[in-house]
């Protein structure tokens, strides 16, 4: 089982995104703000996290850097959500430490096809 991560300040976006990995049967929690998603991040330890970009108390890139710098025993895969698009946030987000970029509103298809991917690529680590 995959534990997943997902980071938004919109509710509805938590939700929804939540209910489904639940419903594929991965491990899952939500954070509102990226000072919420660098706690859940330390005592849940999840395999991918969702991170949206602009968020209040702590924003997207900022709980980036410090989740790349906590001592975790192993480091999630961490994907860029965000409404903003381009070369520009793309290389930003990679700078940080993310490791794929998702423009909002996020193509069901795609985000399960990644899903699939990076757990299977959890489960081989393991």
């Amino acid at each position: 089982m995959t534990r997943i991560l997902v980071v938004d300040d919109l509710e509805d976006i938590t939700e929804t995104m939540g209910v489904l990995f639940e419903a594929l049967g991965h491990d899952t929690k939500v954070a509102a703000d990226g000072r919420q998603a660098v706690a859940t991040t330390l005592a849940f330890e999840p395999d991918i996290i969702f991170l949206d970009l602009e968020m209040p108390v702590l924003n997207g890139y900022e709980a980036a850097r410090e989740v790349r710098g906590a001592p975790l025993p192993r480091q999630p895969f961490l994907i860029a959500l965000t409404k903003a698009h381009g070369s520009t946030v793309e290389v930003a987000t990679r700078a940080v430490g993310f490791d794929f970029y998702m423009r909002k509103p996020v193509d069901t298809n795609a985000l399960l096809a990644l899903v699939a991917d990076l757990s299977a690529r959890t489960r081989q680590a393991s």
